[in-house]
């Protein structure tokens, strides 16, 4: 398509003495800091005009009724167009800010002008940072604020980005991508909530978290959980997370005992094995004994009880100590605690094949890393949206747990790269 040699003039006058290697690199930085934008748009330049040259001829002698690789956008005529000028389009990139021309053809069946080259060259409409770019600046704002990504960029790239635009992207690419998986059936299911600092509520909103552990792996001499996010939301109901789970089907679901979340046991998952974590049961178990004004020194002789009974490896024996445990609340008057025990009971104990399966994961200690990260990363000092903070935070899980939506989103970046240009250095 394009056959063209470029040359790139660069005079160098070294008349200073003791120069050190620090010198010469800020020095060549300085100089050829916009070298690279501006090839970049002289090289679109070329492709354009190439294009027209193949498909409508040269210049004052064109081709007629020739069949070209785009469509009128209003007659959807594929023939028949001429030459009509250009207008000059900027772009944000890695390498600088590109200035370029988008040549445009006027159809000779509607009499229309327009530019057939946002289709052809992959331009999104009314786009103003390149693909690669968006990728670059979501992919560090994930673990940093919106103001030190907007630093990072300004230092490491020859481009500047304002918080305020960083932000405007998180949101519109969070609203574009869309979490759908190829699988309907997964072995177990976890389900968590946290709460950050949103919206006008003292204690904040609820993140409502669903991921599906699906294969170990070992790496660094450490076993590695694989994770698929199922569903992801800030500060809304029950019931609609339940119809976006509603798709899927699980063998296993694991949750910390909310009753919230029965109906999506009862309904949703209703032909799975309602699992309560294991993780949770202890510490749910102190925060009962501190609101009945339990000492902290018999809490804890309380929940260490409960987790030996857990650890137990004889299904009969940890079965009837959990129900003298349960039988113990009853006696001293602590009717809350003994219905919590009794309540969590058939999520504990489903068989003894069940219990002595090490390989089953019975709690969702794998969610909590994830909580923990999520309220790290919410905890700026100051109170978010519940649109801001779900866009965030969705992306986070996205680019860690959905990948293939993200490279989906991103597939033009993930385009293999051809060997289609060469450059080089003559001294």
């Amino acid at each position: 398509m394009l056959n063209k040699n470029y040359k790139i003039l660069c005079n160098i006058n070294l008349t200073h003495e003791n120069i050190t290697v620090n010198d010469v690199i800020q020095q060549i930085q300085t100089s050829l800091k916009n070298t690279p934008s501006q090839l970049i748009g002289c090289v679109l330049d070329d492709i354009q005009k190439s294009i027209l040259d193949k498909y409508l001829g040269l210049k004052w002698n064109e081709l007629k009724n020739k069949l070209v690789p785009w469509m009128c956008p209003h007659c959807l005529e594929r023939s028949s167009f001429v030459r009509r000028g250009s207008r000059p389009r900027k772009l944000k990139s890695s390498c600088g800010t590109i200035e370029f021309k988008l040549f445009q053809v006027t159809c000779s069946s509607c009499t229309k002008t327009f530019s057939p080259f946002p289709q052809l060259l992959g331009l999104k409409p009314r786009a103003r940072i390149s693909s690669e770019f968006e990728e670059k600046i979501l992919s560090i704002v994930l673990d940093n604020s919106y103001s030190k990504t907007s630093d990072t960029i300004d230092l490491l790239t020859n481009e500047s980005i304002s918080h305020t635009s960083i932000h405007s992207l998180v949101s519109k690419v969070s609203s574009a991508i869309n979490l759908e998986h190829s699988q309907s059936h997964f072995k177990e299911v976890i389900v968590d909530s946290t709460k950050v600092k949103t919206s006008h509520s003292s204690r904040g909103s609820d993140i409502q978290l669903v991921l599906a552990p699906t294969t170990k792996t070992v790496r660094y001499n450490r076993v590695v959980n694989s994770k698929q996010l199922l569903y992801i939301s800030v500060n809304k109901s029950l019931r609609s997370m339940n119809r976006n789970l509603s798709k899927y089907t699980c063998d296993n679901v694991i949750t910390d005992g909310d009753i919230a979340y029965n109906a999506l046991v009862s309904d949703v998952f209703e032909k799975a094995t309602h699992r309560r974590c294991l993780w949770h049961l202890p510490r749910a178990l102190n925060h009962l004994l501190y609101m009945e004004g339990i000492p902290v020194n018999e809490r804890k002789c309380f929940s260490q009880a409960l987790i030996g009974i857990l650890k137990e490896r004889d299904f009969s024996k940890a079965r009837n100590e959990y129900v003298k445990f349960t039988y113990l609340f009853k006696r001293i008057g602590m009717t809350s605690i003994e219905k919590f025990l009794k309540n969590a009971f058939n999520g504990i104990f489903y068989n003894e094949e069940d219990w002595i399966n090490t390989k089953v994961n019975k709690s969702n200690s794998l969610i909590e890393r994830e909580m923990r990260e999520i309220n790290r990363r919410t905890d700026v000092g100051c109170r978010w949206t519940d649109e801001g903070c779900e866009n965030l935070i969705k992306l986070i899980q996205i680019k860690k747990y959905a990948t293939h939506c993200w490279d989906e989103y991103f597939k033009q970046n993930k385009r293999p790269i051809k060997q289609f240009s060469q450059v080089s250095l003559c001294s």
